[in-house]
C-alpha cells in the first residue's frame, strides 16, 4: 500500500450541511443552504451533550420548533458553543421569485439542491483548498437512480483537480446535534432576511429573542443584511457568470451570500 511521508501535515475538517425552505412552495419566498465547518467536531458535540444534560432536554432542537423557554435556553447555549470553538458558517440564499427554475433546472428539485450545494462548497473552500473535508448532510430527497453523495464529491474534486472532498453522507438530523446547530444558525439568518423583507408579520417571541441574542453576541446593530462587501472575486468561487452579494458577519464566524440571478447568465452547474 502506498504511503505518504507527509500525512501528518494534511489538515481535515467535518462539514454539516442543512437546508431550509421548500423550492416548490408558495409559502417560502427563499430557499437556503447552510454549512458549518468544524475542525474539531467532537469538542462541539461534547459541550452540547453537557448542555442537553443540564436542561434534561433530549428532543430535536431546530429553528422551526423554537417556541418555548427550555428550547430557547438550550439554543442560546448551543450558539455560545459555536462561538467558542473553531467553527465557521457559510450559507447561500435563493430568492425563488427571481430565479427561473423551469428554464435552468426543468423544475427538478434535486438538480437545484445539487447545483447550489456545489456552489456553496466552492464558496466555503475558496480558490486554494487547504483541507480535506468530510460532509454530513441533512437527509434530502433524491430520485431513484441518482447518487447525490458521489456526484458532489466528483464535481468538487474535478473542479479543483485535487482530493478535497473525502466523502459525503446524508444522515437524519434528529440524532445529530451539529446538524441541529447548523439549522439554528441558518434559520436565524433567514428569519433576519424575512424581517427585512417584511415577510414576518407576527414574530415568534422566542425566535425574536434568539435573533436578538445572536445580534448581541456578534455585535450586529441593525441586522445581518445592512452592509455588504465584495472583497472576494466571485470567479474564484463559482464562475465568472455567477454573481452573489456577500454579507460578512462580525468576528468572521458567518458569511451569508444572496445569489443574484440578474447578473448570472446561466445555471451554476454545467
Amino acid at each position: 500500500m502506498p504511503t505518504n511521508r507527509h500525512f501528518k501535515d494534511i489538515q481535515s475538517c467535518f462539514c454539516f450541511l442543512d437546508e431550509t425552505g421548500l423550492i416548490h412552495s408558495s409559502r417560502d419566498k427563499f430557499f437556503a443552504l447552510g454549512i458549518m465547518e468544524c475542525d474539531d467536531p467532537q469538542r462541539l458535540y461534547n459541550k452540547i451533550r453537557k448542555i442537553r444534560h443540564k436542561f434534561r432536554y433530549s428532543e430535536e432542537l431546530k429553528w422551526a420548533n423554537l417556541d418555548r423557554k427550555i428550547r430557547f435556553d438550550a439554543a442560546r447555549e448551543f450558539f455560545d458553543v459555536f462561538l467558542q470553538e473553531k467553527a465557521i458558517f457559510n450559507c447561500i440564499i435563493l430568492n425563488k421569485d427571481e430565479l427561473d427554475f423551469d428554464k435552468y433546472y426543468n423544475n427538478n428539485l434535486y438538480k437545484v439542491y445539487r447545483s447550489f450545494t456545489i456552489a456553496l462548497l466552492k464558496m466555503m473552500i475558496g480558490p486554494n483548498p487547504e483541507k480535506v473535508i468530510i460532509i454530513l448532510a441533512d437527509d434530502y430527497f433524491a430520485p431513484d437512480g441518482t447518487d447525490l453523495e458521489i456526484t458532489i464529491k466528483k464535481f468538487i474534486n474535478d473542479h479543483y483537480k485535487k482530493f478535497v472532498v473525502a466523502g459525503v453522507c446524508q444522515i437524519d438530523s434528529k440524532p445529530s446535534d451539529l446538524l441541529q446547530l447548523a439549522d439554528l444558525i441558518l434559520g436565524a439568518i433567514l428569519y433576519d432576511l424575512k424581517k427585512r423583507e417584511g415577510i414576518v408579520r407576527k414574530q415568534n417571541r422566542y425566535k425574536r429573542k434568539f435573533l436578538n441574542f445572536v445580534y448581541q453576541k456578534l455585535n450586529v446593530k441593525r441586522g445581518f443584511f445592512v452592509h455588504n462587501w465584495t472583497r472576494f472575486n466571485i470567479a474564484n468561487y463559482v464562475s465568472p457568470e455567477i454573481s452573489r452579494k456577500d454579507y460578512f458577519i462580525p468576528k468572521n464566524k458567518i458569511r451569508a451570500s444572496i445569489f443574484d440571478p440578474k447578473k448570472s447568465n446561466r445555471k451554476i452547474e454545467p
